[in-house]
């Protein structure tokens, strides 16, 4: 048994319990936890310009202050944002100074600038508290203590926080940091900064726990290393050398005891998330639950069987079809909702742009799935295609065609169409993937019309690492692209397709 566990392990434990426990009690009156969050949120926004501009006192009921606070999104308050970026001094947005402005993945729209303060980096760690003592408490059975998590290098990219070391504690940093497994530092460019992970890493059999966003930054990393180029190979200790060169599936026995693997599981990433656990038997695969660069809103918890919200740091609305917006108690079972959020950096009824469906129920709060994003919708002639149909269609043939992507395309001849960029191109392919789409009545008629041309395919080799290349060199993060099944804005698409070459083999 290791330093690990015979001291590390239980001291985290038993450090997180409490927060764990008021978060358990919180659970058991959503309504009461909703409106004690609400109260201490708002008395804090009150001493903001941008505050006491709406007429906040402190002193509003949650009818009051959706009264007194529009639905807001973030173009609506970019120019606060902008002024407080550079007069550091005055609360304009954000109760109390900003410790640093992180950006958004921006592999759905344009890249945002949001404020963290104390309060909102403490809403974080109350997060990382609560998994952490679930995991510990249920969960692992950790000997070394050896974790990975996501490192992201900005190479370029201004602002914000370089890995998910930087949301923890400094107890929280302290008891982790001689078990976390990182690369040296001075890389000078991305592929540099994968050989050098890929060596600290095949370098710790006794890795137990990785922890990352994307399941496609963990891929991109295990492809290169599959490659087994010799400039890597000849870096490696010779136990995993000899593994790589003699196992078609290296995983289980360059990682033996890795536990557990962190990380998005719904939506888009739900594909990549499958083979990872495909390429890692040995581990189990834990989806992350819904967390935002503007705010954590919701974990995993082994008991509930789900996500449960993180009811007693952010405040919930959950918009439906028709525009009224329900409270977190007044959900209904099976029902989608577009989330709205208000958070401890000055972000007021926030439209996150992400839809969930309730899932079920845990002591007294409903369990949340995140589904998509709400602004994810395709409409070249009426046909609204949304993420959600793109999962389900490319779902179908990620077996025979790899990673995949759709993409719309406005030609300046002929009929607008959708395009499927797939790692492989089987038979009958693009036939597959129209006939899946035209499960949704406005894409079925748009096609039944002649509005729409039938689906294309173009196989693109390599197509997970060109696309992450295509968003680094936007300016986003490694650790921070998102997967998508889909591509809504046009001229991004004509960006993208640009970028990728395209059109290698139809």
């Amino acid at each position: 048994m290791s330093y690990w566990g015979l001291f590390a392990a239980p001291l985290l434990r038993s450090l997180s319990a409490p927060r764990a426990r008021r978060f358990q009690r919180a659970l058991d009156d959503a309504q009461g936890a909703q409106a004690a969050t609400l109260r201490r949120l708002v008395h804090a926004a009150a001493t903001t310009e941008r505050g006491r501009a709406l007429g906040l006192d402190g002193s509003e009921d949650f009818d009051q202050f959706c009264d007194k606070v529009p639905l807001t999104t973030y173009i609506e308050i970019l120019g606060t944002i902008e002024r407080q970026r550079r007069d550091p001094t005055t609360a304009l947005l954000t109760p109390g100074p900003v410790q640093t402005y992180e950006r958004t993945s921006g592999s759905g729209g344009a890249v945002k600038m949001i404020p963290y303060n104390a309060a909102l980096l403490a809403s974080f760690r109350s997060l990382f508290a609560i998994w952490a003592h679930d995991l510990l408490s249920h969960t692992l059975r950790p000997r070394s203590g050896r974790v990975f998590v996501s490192v992201s290098p900005a190479f370029g990219a201004a602002g914000g926080f370089a890995d998910d070391r930087d949301y923890l504690g400094p107890l929280q940093r302290l008891l982790l940091q001689r078990f976390v497994v990182t690369p040296p530092r001075g890389c000078a460019d991305l592929a540099a900064f994968r050989r050098e992970l890929a060596v600290a890493l095949l370098e710790r059999p006794d890795l137990e726990l990785i922890s990352v966003w994307n399941p496609s930054y963990l891929l991109v990393l295990m492809d290169e290393i599959e490659r087994r180029e010799p400039a890597l190979l000849t870096r490696l200790p010779a136990w995993s050398r000899r593994v790589l060169e003699r196992e078609a599936q290296p995983w289980p026995m360059l990682w033996p005891q890795l536990q557990l693997v962190s990380c998005w599981t719904a939506a888009a990433a739900a594909l990549p998330a499958q083979e990872l656990a495909r390429r890692l038997p040995q581990a189990r695969i834990q989806g992350k639950g819904l967390l935002t660069t503007e705010a954590p809103i919701s974990l995993p918890l082994r008991d509930a069987g789900g996500c449960v919200p993180l009811l007693d740091e952010v405040v919930l609305e959950f918009e439906t079809n028709d525009g009224r917006c329900l409270r977190l108690h007044e959900l209904d079972p099976g029902a989608s909702y577009a989330l709205i959020v208000t958070q401890a950096s000055g972000l007021l009824r926030y439209r996150l742009g992400d839809r969930v469906r309730v899932s079920g129920r845990y002591r007294d709060t409903p369990l949340l799935d995140f589904i998509g994003r709400a602004d994810a919708v395709s409409d070249l002639v009426g046909e609204k295609l949304d993420e959600a149909l793109a999962v389900a269609a490319l779902s179908e043939i990620a077996s025979d065609a790899g990673h995949c992507l759709l993409l719309p395309v406005q030609p300046a001849q002929g009929l607008p169409h959708y395009l499927c960029l797939a790692e492989r191109i089987e038979t009958a392919l693009a036939t597959r993937v129209d006939a899946a789409l035209q499960r949704g009545l406005r894409y079925a008629e748009a096609r039944a019309l002649g509005q729409l041309a039938p689906v294309e395919a173009v196989a693109i080799h390599g197509l997970r690492e060109r696309v992450q290349t295509y968003w680094l060199n936007a300016g986003l993060r490694w650790g921070d692209i998102k997967d998508r099944a889909l591509i809504s804005d046009l001229a991004q698409a004509q960006r993208l397709l640009a970028a990728l070459d395209q059109r290698s083999e139809r």
